[in-house]
C-alpha cells in the first residue's frame, strides 16, 4: 500500500467533521448574504457583489457536500466494527477511544489497531483501486 494513499485516506477521515461543520458556515453565510441581499437602497454594485460571493459558497458548499457524500458511500463498505473503530479514533476522536472499543468488543486493544488498519486498507483499496 502506498504510504501517499494511506496517507490521504487518514487525511480525508481525519476532516471529515471539519468538512460538516464548513458545510454548515457555507450554509449560515449564505442565508446571511441573501438577507443582506433584501435590504432597500443597495447599490446595484455592491448587490452584485454579493450574489457572486453568494454563488461562489454554494458552489463550494456543493462540491463539499458531493466530498463528504463520497467518504460515507466508502465507510458504509466496511464492517460495522470498522467503521465505528474509525468513527471513534479518527473522524471524532477522544483520547480513551481505544480503551471504550476494546471494552465494547471484548478485546485487546492490540485488535482495536488491527481493525483500524484493516479498515484504512479498505478504504485505500476502494477508494484507489484493487491493485494498490
Amino acid at each position: 500500500m502506498s504510504v501517499n494513499k494511506k496517507d490521504e485516506i487518514l487525511s480525508i477521515l481525519r476532516n471529515l467533521e471539519l468538512d460538516r461543520t464548513a458545510v454548515t458556515l457555507m450554509q449560515e453565510d449564505i442565508a446571511r448574504i441573501a438577507e443582506d441581499q433584501k435590504r432597500e437602497g443597495l447599490p446595484a454594485l455592491q448587490r452584485e457583489a454579493l450574489e457572486k460571493e453568494r454563488l461562489e459558497l454554494l458552489s463550494c458548499m456543493v462540491a463539499t457536500e458531493n466530498h463528504i457524500r463520497r467518504v460515507e458511500r466508502l465507510l458504509a463498505l466496511l464492517a460495522p466494527e470498522e467503521r465505528e473503530v474509525l468513527v471513534k479514533t479518527l473522524i471524532c476522536p477522544y483520547p480513551e477511544a481505544v480503551f471504550d472499543l476494546a471494552s465494547d468488543f471484548k478485546c485487546e486493544t492490540t485488535r482495536i489497531y488491527r481493525l483500524r488498519a484493516r479498515a484504512i486498507s479498505k478504504l485505500v483499496r476502494l477508494r484507489f483501486g484493487a491493485g494498490e
